[in-house]
């Protein structure tokens, strides 16, 4: 039974409903052979195009070296590749293949199935809310400068 003052409730709902979402969703993934992270690497090429990997590492908000060996993965099974682009030859610039594409639109289908079966339990009228409280919680949180 929820206590009558939620104060410190909301995060650790939001929290848990991310990693129990994002378990799930890993459990799917694991039967196409492929990691969320490694997804979320093709979704930004897919959305943003052929970017250098600190770009890439930048919408993926994590790490160079994070990005480093998931674009490994990914060129080992030939879901992307890197192309030299530049004639400094320390940039390479990292693309998405045929087979990543491919992987990619079938995942996202899946995906999106899988997020509205989520938003279907809602009413429009919830759904609005919900959006709603859930970006003030996001502009408060990107406008705190410390912890």
């Amino acid at each position: 039974m929820p206590s009558e003052d939620p104060t410190g409730e909301i995060w650790p709902l939001i929290r848990n409903a991310y990693r129990t979402a994002l378990k799930r969703l890993n459990a799917r993934l694991a039967k196409e052979g492929i990691t969320f992270p490694q997804y979320s690497v093709l979704l930004a090429l897919a959305r943003h195009g052929s970017m250098q990997m600190n770009r890439l590492s930048e919408h993926m908000l994590v790490a160079p070296a994070n990005v480093t060996g998931l674009v490994d993965r990914l060129q080992k099974r030939g879901y992307v590749r890197r192309a030299k682009k530049s004639a400094d030859r320390r940039l390479y610039v990292i693309e998405m293949t045929a087979a990543g594409d491919e992987m990619y639109r079938r995942v996202s289908g899946r995906f999106a199935s899988y997020v509205r079966s989520i938003e279907n339990d809602l009413t429009p009228e919830e759904a609005a809310a919900t959006i709603r409280y859930l970006r003030r919680i996001l502009a408060r949180i990107e406008a705190t400068t410390e912890i």
